[in-house]
């Protein structure tokens, strides 16, 4: 049962995530003032221009191009707070670098994607309305080529970005990244996952006769995906990384649906249009409550290696749909009576995508590190300034962005995108039959120019199955391998009998237990472990002086007098036991989750000491 006092904390404390108490962390109650700053700011911006309807008066433009372009601009600069949270203030940092003041924008990212969602399924339900044969001349060009290009752009961006901050990279991973299979942009995935859905959208609504057999196998494919990446462990090495990928997928189709029955949908609201709005509200933050304690205590999105991992994801992105519906419902509610809009918004609703793409650059080169991979370029702890330095580096980073991609994507698709009408007017004066023969010439070139687009198209087509088909032999030959040993440093690894390589790559290794006898928890090797600066530790000595996250931390030499620090963190509600184990220049991570809802804490303790004790010199 869900205890029912859990529903009467105050919003602030339900929407805000600590890690620590605040006798725990002095800096945390000199924080409280700033807990509202990124939400003031947000706000300030959002709603300034913001102009009501009247008694009696609606808003009839409420599901314009205009409107949810402000609404998705809106929602980019969410989604930049959400990732300046977790920079600043995430759970999962450790205490040192927490910084606190925009924690209430921590668990609101995938409402902010169900938004986008939304508005990308009803956008192209519209052009498909309006637009006559808008699925079959050029839709590839026209919706999905530009993604493409935007993607890879940012790709090449941040590996060369990744690679001047000091990034260590060999050939293969240089290629691995701008194959874009790898995603130097992490924050890129939505443009990994929209094109498929437009693909989907095309084929369903070209095939079917009836519009709603149409939406009925978009919501098949929908659900299809879902159940894919709920099959899908975390991991780091290529896509489908996470359930951000797909726990507000479902707002798509929806979106869709809902441009197909607007009239009827708009007409019902405005009956009761008060209740509903509270209604959408109230329900908003009762599911989001639910939706948290389900996550963290019932249900989620781990347990790796346990029977009932693929429900328990398949309802905790449930129930986030129902929460991500009913935020954008709300708001599409709100639109109905307050007209959004001012030139800042109506600005960053029209740049959204290259928004999108630059800002997390920022985010990372003023936060504690750069991806955890380097040192920051400037670190910016406090939080009002870290707010301001994101968002002009990320506004100046996207003009220029901005620029080039639409350079780029022009020159690829050259001469495709002119009508045929658009041609110069002859003069009146000149002669019918010099008017026929410039008619003539202008035509020919104008079919060149579409011939040549063509071929470009297909060159672009081939080259992108070619990217996936050597991606999927990469992981095929990089990815998945099988070899339970590895060496790290001159050091064996070889984990406890019972134990199948779960998956791997250049930096980790994950073994799972598939024995029948005992409950241990997954081993996860991290080769690049760093500290809260991303510094190297060179020895275990180290690690016992700076990480004083660890409990019961202790040195530990195992029977090859291997060096290592081990001691317990908190991973949410559950210990994590570490092994900071040294390997000449560095360390290295072995660590388990001893969730005792899935495993057995005694098993987990004799396969991490197995594990130890088995290190030893190649």
């Amino acid at each position: 049962m869900i205890p029912w006092s859990w529903f009467f904390r105050s919003g602030r404390e339900a929407f805000t995530i600590r890690r620590t108490t605040d006798a725990e962390n002095p800096e945390r109650r000199a924080s409280h003032g700033l807990d509202v700053s990124g939400l003031f700011l947000s706000g300030a911006a959002d709603f300034f221009g913001a102009g009501g309807m009247g008694k009696g008066k609606w808003n009839e433009e409420y599901t314009s191009l205009k409107q949810t372009k402000t609404l998705q601009g809106i929602s980019a600069l969410g989604i930049a707070f959400h990732h300046m949270a977790q920079k600043t203030c995430a759970p999962w940092h450790s205490p040192m670098v927490i910084v606190h003041g925009l924690d209430v924008f921590l668990p609101v990212g995938y409402m902010l994607v169900g938004v986008f969602l939304f508005c990308s399924g009803l956008g192209l339900y519209k052009s498909f309305k309006t637009k006559p044969g808008y699925l079959e001349k050029g839709f590839f060009r026209r919706r999905i080529l530009p993604l493409i290009i935007a993607f890879w752009l940012s790709e090449i961006l941040y590996t060369v970005v990744r690679l001047l901050m000091g990034e260590k990279m060999n050939a293969l991973t240089v290629l691995w990244y701008l194959s874009g299979l790898h995603m130097a942009n992490t924050n890129a995935w939505y443009l990994i996952v929209i094109p498929f859905f437009y693909l989907a959208f095309q084929a369903a609504f070209r095939l079917c006769r009836r519009e709603g057999t149409a939406i009925f196998w978009l919501f098949v494919f929908t659900l299809g995906y879902t159940v894919l990446g709920a099959c899908i462990d975390h991991q780091d090495d290529w896509w489908m990384r996470g359930e951000w990928w797909y726990n507000s997928i479902l707002l798509f189709p929806l979106g869709v649906m809902f441009g197909r029955y607007e009239k009827p949908v708009t007409r019902f609201f405005r009956k009761g249009y008060w209740f509903w709005l509270i209604f959408f509200l109230a329900g908003f933050f009762l599911l989001f409550w639910q939706s948290e304690w389900l996550i963290d205590h019932r249900w989620g999105y781990y347990g790796e290696g346990t029977a009932l991992k693929i429900p328990h994801r398949l309802m905790s992105a449930g129930i986030q749909w129902t929460v991500a519906l009913f935020f954008v419902g709300f708001f599409f509610l709100l639109m109905m009576k307050v007209r959004f809009g001012n030139k800042a918004l109506s600005w960053l609703g029209a740049v959204t995508l290259d928004f999108y793409l630059i800002h997390g650059l920022f985010v990372e080169l003023f936060g504690y590190s750069f991806l955890d991979v380097a040192k920051s370029l400037v670190y910016i702890r406090n939080v009002p300034l870290y707010i301001a330095a994101v968002l002009v580096g990320s506004v100046a980073g996207t003009l220029l962005f901005r620029r080039l991609r639409l350079w780029i994507t022009g020159r690829l698709i050259k001469g495709s995108d002119r009508p045929a009408a658009a041609r110069v007017t002859e003069g009146p004066n000149e002669p019918a039959a010099e008017q026929a023969v410039l008619a003539q010439n202008r035509a020919a070139e104008k079919q060149k120019e579409l011939e040549k687009a063509r071929i470009r198209l297909q060159w672009i087509r081939r080259l992108i199955l070619l990217v996936l088909f050597l991606g999927v032999c990469g992981i095929m030959l990089f990815g998945f391998q099988k070899n339970k040993v590895r060496t790290v440093g001159g050091l064996i690894i070889e984990p406890p009998e019972g134990y199948e390589t779960r998956f791997s790559d250049g930096r980790y290794a994950v073994w799972e237990y598939t024995g029948k006898d005992r409950k241990p928890g997954n081993i996860v090797l991290d080769e690049e472990i760093r500290g809260d600066y991303a510094q190297n530790f060179a020895d275990a000595d180290a690690v016992l002086r700076e990480c004083d996250w660890m409990t019961d931390a202790e040195l530990y030499v195992n029977p090859y007098g291997v060096r290592m620090a081990r001691g317990f963190a908190r991973n949410g509600d559950y210990p994590e036991r570490r092994y900071y184990v040294e390997n000449g220049k560095a360390v290295f991570l072995l660590s388990m989750i001893e969730d005792s809802r899935y495993y057995s804490p005694e098993d987990c303790e004799q396969a991490m000491l197995q594990t130890a004790d088995r290190i030893r010199k190649k």
